[in-house]
């Protein structure tokens, strides 16, 4: 015979609820973050990439047309993963994105020594004006730019491992110069000084890469402070 007091009531059921447990949302913010940052960072890094080679394949005056509003875009897409990388990691405390950016900073530097190869050989064969150096030199600019903002993505990143390539690069720059300008007679000595302005400027972005002296220390103690002191109102409690 049943004991009364052990019946279950009509209606009534001994599973728990389904809505027991709630999702939470730092995770899913988290997680929206993440996707966020690597959609974005792929575009800006694709679409960089595709810029650079319609310069250097087409040629640049074929490429001027709508350029700026490229440049724009791709920036755009580059501060989108950028803001989101920082707040996932910074607030969200992902550690999984760490691990992505990583990457990403890897796939830039390899995508910076071939643009530098592509622009050494410009530069010895001395049949460009200008207009396509400053576009050399803008284009390099923007490359290493975009990974010094990768960098400050992880906290803690060394950049010096990748000072060694660059440099390595650099040198074979130096040697190029000699080469061009002391073995053969054909070197026009108008160009040396883009040849040196754009060897010290990379050989000097290089050497401080190497160095690890700290100069991008103040930036990355400003932006830790600055989410340390907003990250609360930002993330969600659950």
């Amino acid at each position: 015979m049943k004991d009364p007091s052990k019946t279950t009531p009509r209606g009534s059921s001994s599973l728990p609820p389904r809505n027991g447990r709630k999702v939470s949302q730092r995770g899913l913010l988290s997680l929206a973050m993440l996707l966020s940052s690597i959609g974005a960072l792929t575009l800006a890094l694709l679409g960089g990439t595709r810029l650079v080679l319609d310069v250097f394949s087409v040629g640049l005056a074929n490429s001027l047309d709508g350029l700026s509003t490229k440049v724009l875009v791709i920036g755009l897409a580059y501060a989108v993963g950028w803001l989101s990388a920082m707040i996932a990691i910074r607030i969200y405390s992902n550690l999984i994105l760490p691990i992505i950016i990583n990457f990403f900073t890897w796939g830039c530097l390899v995508g910076v020594c071939v643009l530098y190869l592509l622009v050494l050989q410009r530069l010895y064969m001395q049949n460009y004006d200008m207009l396509h150096y400053l576009a050399y030199v803008l284009i390099v600019a923007a490359s290493l730019l975009a990974l010094v903002g990768l960098h400050l993505i992880i906290e803690g990143h060394d950049l010096r491992p990748f000072s060694i390539p660059l440099l390595i690069i650099s040198l074979i720059q130096l040697g190029l110069i000699v080469f061009r300008y002391v073995f053969t007679g054909t070197a026009n000595p108008a160009y040396l000084w883009r040849d040196l302005l754009f060897f010290l400027g990379m050989a000097a972005f290089s050497f401080f890469m190497l160095a690890h002296i700290g100069l991008l220390e103040p930036l990355r103690t400003h932006l830790a402070n600055y989410f340390d002191r907003n990250s609360k109102a930002i993330r969600t409690q659950d």
